[in-house]
C-alpha cells in the first residue's frame, strides 16, 4: 500500500471517528470537573475522571445501540415512501421555482465563455435541451406556489432554456 493511500485510509478513520471522540472530550471535561463528587472514582485518583468519562460514553453508546438496532426508530417503511415520491422522476415545484432558473443563467454564462474562449458548444446545448424538456413535465401544482411559479415565468423570460421555449408554460 503506497504512502499516499495509508495516510488517506487515516484520515478517513479519523473522520469517521470525529463525534465519538468529541463526544469523550466533553465527557471527560464534565468528568474532571465533578468527578470528585462521586466517592468511587476519587478514591482511583487521577485515573478516575477518565473512568467516569468512559463509563458515561458506554451508556452513551448503548443507547445509540438500542435507539438503533432495537427500537428501529429509522423504520424500513421509509424506503417505501421515497419509491411512492410522486416527485422522484418529475421535477418538483421547488425545481420549476428555484433550481432550473439557476440552471439556465449557468448555461447562459457557460455559453458566453465559450464563445469568448472558441471552445466547442455541444455539451451546453445538449444540457439545455436536457433541461429544456425537463422543464415541461410538470406535477400537479396547487395555488400556494402560483406566486412562485409567476417569479421563475419572468426569470426565465430573461434566460430560456431554450430558444423554442413555449412561453405559456
Amino acid at each position: 500500500m503506497g504512502v499516499k493511500k495509508w495516510l488517506m485510509k487515516q484520515q478517513w478513520r479519523v473522520i469517521q471517528i470525529r463525534g465519538i471522540w468529541g463526544l469523550f472530550y466533553g465527557i471527560l471535561l464534565l468528568a474532571i470537573a465533578y468527578f470528585e463528587y462521586i466517592p468511587l472514582f476519587v478514591d482511583m485518583g487521577p485515573i478516575g475522571p477518565f473512568v467516569f468519562a468512559l463509563l458515561i460514553l458506554f451508556v452513551f453508546v448503548i443507547l445509540g445501540y438500542i435507539y438503533d438496532r432495537v427500537l428501529v426508530m429509522w423504520a424500513p417503511s421509509q424506503e417505501v415512501t421515497i419509491e411512492r415520491n410522486p416527485y422522484q422522476y418529475i421535477p418538483a415545484p421547488k425545481d420549476h421555482i428555484f433550481w432550473f432558473p439557476i440552471y439556465s443563467a449557468l448555461l447562459d454564462v457557460s455559453e458566453k465563455l465559450a464563445d469568448e474562449y472558441n471552445v466547442d458548444k455541444t455539451a451546453i446545448h445538449e444540457t439545455r435541451e436536457y433541461f429544456a424538456k425537463l422543464e415541461k413535465l410538470r406535477p400537479e401544482r396547487t395555488e400556494d406556489i402560483d406566486v412562485g411559479i409567476e417569479l421563475r415565468k419572468e426569470f426565465v423570460e430573461k434566460h430560456p432554456f431554450d430558444k423554442i421555449l413555449d412561453k405559456d408554460t
